[in-house]
């Protein structure tokens, strides 16, 4: 009998074929099979492992008709293997030489299930992360009982480093989930789990997981996948109630209440799942609840431990919640579970006054600055930053408040250091009489943040090819500045300051980038604008050379278009967010995220709730600059409005279909028309009452959702006297309105830069809006510094519209006071001061 069958699941593998194979042929350990599934490949894999066959008789290959799924393939793996041992392998991964070796031998030697460690590793060889065994796990255990100790968790993972016998498997029927999206080697093994008397974990490492753009690590998840991992705590329940061994269980649904959610709210905040993902997800982990009386018996352990029981403690905050929307409980759980998290960590800090840990993550070659961050309670330990026996004064410093306590307060320390000329002294930072870990010299900072050149030869041949380009196009876009608003569409600061410098700096190298299927390109090719096609090969190029890349826009597509882990040496720019608006919620959940070099600010409040200490930003007064948007330069010379009413609701980021990440368009959201915020908006639309408004004044009514929303504009209902625009220019068409009703848009803040009245519509309440948004509730309030009446009913907002009607749509004298106080970048210097705060990024910081 063979001593291993290795069971490979082949489909559309053929690029990465070979490289298994070799990791199969050159291991040291030569009684095994390789039993290669092929599940109706469409590419010629089938073909080149038939090739192995007839070269190797190890080599086995067997074929389905159709597709039929990991889980069958794997299935009809155990039923066919000829090993005394069985493992299981995916073709897109490699072998370490020695891995089937070490796994029989321990197998033989200790007559045990076996299970060893894996790496996982990015496609350019960088090593992601090395699994251990669970501290406090013996070499040699028993699952069921050493679980208690370490959780289940360990034991229901990787199966591609186990060593299982075959006929175990077979003797008790226990085989893969089938018509699975993932999640059918843990079916296997959350069955097999109570059959295990004797399992040894080896240290070693025996599988290398390459972890690819487009492998299941990467792959946008549907509620089928997160429905397939909590149908895993149904079996591993069922499993274990056989035995009354539900605490074990208990203890795996928690791992999981704990980490799904948490996965499925990154993707929300990526706009690349919405609502419904969330009540798919809430109620797969409900109905686990529920069949399995879970809550009910641990509701004593909630009580008195929920850190201990973080994931239960989730679930039974989801489900005692009251929030509107599944995607908001999600949010509001994911907080109180943060917090139990932190509250530990940061009690430790209370207690020794700072974490004592400190971390250099960033370095500003153009200004030589270095960062330095660490954690410190209520007041910062004194610091001492030298350059040999020379005191230094740090260049920026920050307080961001990061967690309020009961009785105390958590901030996180910013110091932006200047590293000075090398001349042979040392660096050195003392934070509260202790080494930082600083002692290096200036020298040694820059090579240390200087990236060394990737070796790209196993990249994907599109990489390579884009690599070896982009130098011969050196000269077309040297020094180039990259002006991008949104892909589909400019119109907004980007494109005004890029007018501004085409105009009064002709020697940049600006470059504009746009679909050329939007409806603005015809406009800027007319007046000059040298365009880039967005998603083409100028693109790639341009945004491989840039100097600077200069957006109104913070989404990934933007600033990420191109993969790090691919071009990360090459890349050299420095990113300008000249924002969309005027910030009036704390972005900072979301902004900390985003790597910028400047951020463009207006008002002094905005500023100063970014720049202050205790406010939640990584962003400091290095960073910050307050110029004013360059698109308020056109607005000094608006023309006399039109008799127009201009309606613009907001984004809702709950609504917004799912996202590929690669532009600004989304798949169709068809519960966005029976959403309230629809339905609100429709319902005013529609309104008669607007209607003989606009009759008896001589108003027309255009309507302008949010460029996320305009594939939705049928599920509004507007009537035929309200206008849709279709390609016009939004700031023309702002310019020249009358008022405008929005509910949170800062839009607003354009209205009031001209001098012109707002109304807002708030059908639902700022804290729910900024919550949905991933977001939470800033220095603005609407009712003391909005500038206009804060409606929260249609027919409140009909009354207004009709009083600032009647008095000629002039503002209420305190709005118009607000108006006034808010700006002082009413100059007409805007683009001029954003265009001197990107050149000063490349000036040393004196």
């Amino acid at each position: 009998m063979t001593a291993v069958s290795v069971v490979v699941a082949v489909y559309n593998v053929r690029e990465y074929l070979p490289r298994f194979v070799q990791s199969l042929q050159r291991q040291t350990f030569h009684d095994f099979e390789a039993l290669f599934i092929d599940d109706a490949s469409t590419d010629d894999s089938a073909a080149l492992v038939e090739g192995h066959v007839s070269a190797d008789p190890r080599f086995r290959l067997l074929r389905h008709e159709e597709n039929r799924g990991l889980g069958v393939v794997c299935n009809l793996g155990i039923r066919e293997a000829r090993g005394e041992t069985i493992c299981f392998a995916d073709p897109d991964d490699l072998l370490p030489e020695n891995s089937l070796e070490v796994r029989y031998a321990a197998y033989k030697k200790h007559k045990a299930v076996v299970r060893a460690c894996h790496d996982e590793v990015a496609a350019d060889g960088r090593l992601l992360h090395h699994e251990t065994r669970p501290e406090g796990l013996p070499e040699l255990c028993r699952p069921s009982e050493a679980a208690a100790r370490v959780g289940p968790n360990p034991f229901l993972c990787a199966h591609w480093t186990w060593l299982l016998p075959t006929a175990l498997l077979r003797r008790h029927n226990i085989f893969h989930g089938e018509n699975m999206r993932t999640a059918d080697d843990i079916i296997m093994l959350a069955r097999l789990f109570f059959h295990i008397s004797r399992l040894v974990w080896l240290p070693d490492t025996v599988y290398r997981w390459i972890k690819r753009a487009g492998s299941l690590s990467f792959t946008r998840y549907t509620p089928q996948h997160y429905q397939n991992y909590f149908s895993c705590c149904d079996i591993f329940y069922e499993e274990a109630e056989k035995r009354r061994q539900s605490r074990l269980a208990d203890m795996f649904f928690n791992d999981y209440c704990l980490s799904y959610p948490s996965h499925l709210l990154r993707q929300i905040s990526d706009g690349a799942s919405g609502e419904t993902d969330a009540r798919e997800l809430v109620a797969a982990m409900t109905g686990v609840a529920e069949r399995h009386s879970v809550l009910s018996r641990c509701l004593p352990d909630l009580r008195k431990s929920p850190s201990r029981w973080a994931g239960l403690y989730r679930l039974w905050h989801i489900l005692n919640s009251d929030r509107p929307s599944a995607a908001l409980r999600l949010a509001d759980s994911q907080n109180a579970v943060y917090r139990l998290a932190r509250e530990a960590e940061y009690e430790a800090i209370r207690k020794a006054g700072w974490k004592q840990e400190i971390s250099f993550d960033k370095y500003d070659a153009e200004r030589s600055l270095l960062r330095a961050r660490y954690l410190f309670c209520d007041s910062p330990p004194e610091e001492q930053y030298c350059y040999g026996e020379t005191a230094l004064e740090p260049a920026f410093a920050k307080n961001r408040k990061v967690f309020d306590g009961t009785g105390y307060t958590i901030f996180e320390r910013i110091l932006w250091l200047p590293i000075p000329e090398d001349g042979g002294e040392k660096l050195s930072l003392l934070v509260g009489g202790k080494n930082a870990g600083l002692d290096h010299s200036p020298a040694d900072i820059r090579r240390a943040f200087t990236p060394a050149p990737l070796n790209d030869s196993a990249f994907p041949p599109d990489v390579r090819a884009l690599r070896r380009l982009a130098p011969a196009m050196r000269e077309r876009f040297k020094d180039a500045w990259m002006f991008i608003d949104r892909d589909t569409r400019a119109d907004d600061n980007a494109e005004h300051l890029y007018r501004w410098v085409m105009r009064n700096r002709p020697e940049v190298n600006a470059w504009f980038v746009l679909r050329e299927e939007s409806p603005d390109w015809p406009r800027l090719r007319e007046e000059g604008f040298r365009l880039v096609p967005f998603g083409g090969m100028e693109h790639n190029v341009l945004f491989l050379k840039a100097k600077n890349l200069v957006s109104s826009q913070m989404d990934a597509y933007i600033y990420a278009w191109l993969e790090n882990r691919f071009y990360g040496d090459l890349l050299k720019f420095k990113y300008t967010s000249l924002q969309h608006g005027v910030i009036l919620v704390d972005l900072s959940p979301w902004l900390n995220d985003v790597d910028m070099d400047c951020f463009v600010t207006t008002t002094e409040d905005e500023c100063r709730s970014i720049v202050d200490d205790g406010t939640g930003y990584l962003l400091t007064a290095k960073e910050v600059v307050r110029s004013g948007l360059p698109r308020h330069d056109a607005l000094l010379a608006a023309p006399a409005p039109e008799k127009r009413i201009f309606v613009m609701p907001t984004w809702r980021a709950g609504l917004a279909g799912k996202w590929d990440g690669k532009g600004q368009r989304r798949e169709h959201n068809p519960q966005f028309s029976s959403s309230p915020f629809a339905r609100a908006w429709r319902s005013l639309l529609c309104s008669p009452a607007l209607a003989e408004l606009c009759r008896a004044f001589g108003y027309e009514t255009v309507f302008w959702p949010h460029p996320g929303f305009e594939d939705y504009l049928q599920d509004f209902s507007p009537p035929e006297y309200i206008r849709t625009p279709a390609g016009e220019s939004i700031q023309t068409l702002l310019k020249s309105s009358t008022l405008l009703v929005t509910d949170y848009s800062s839009i607003a803040f354009d209205m009031a830069f001209m001098f012109r009245p707002v109304v807002y519509y708030r059908f639902d309440d700022l804290a729910g809006f900024a919550a949905g948004q991933n977001r939470r509730p800033g220095y603005f309030s609407f009712e003391r510094d909005g500038f206009g009446p804060v409606c929260r009913t249609e027919e409140e907002l009909l009354g207004n519209l009709r009083e600032l009607l009647r008095a000629g749509c002039r503002p209420a004298a305190k709005y118009l006071e607000r108006m006034e106080r808010a700006f002082d970048t009413r100059d007409g210097r805007c683009c001029e001061r954003a265009f001197e705060a990107i050149m000063n990024l490349h000036r040393g910081f004196s």
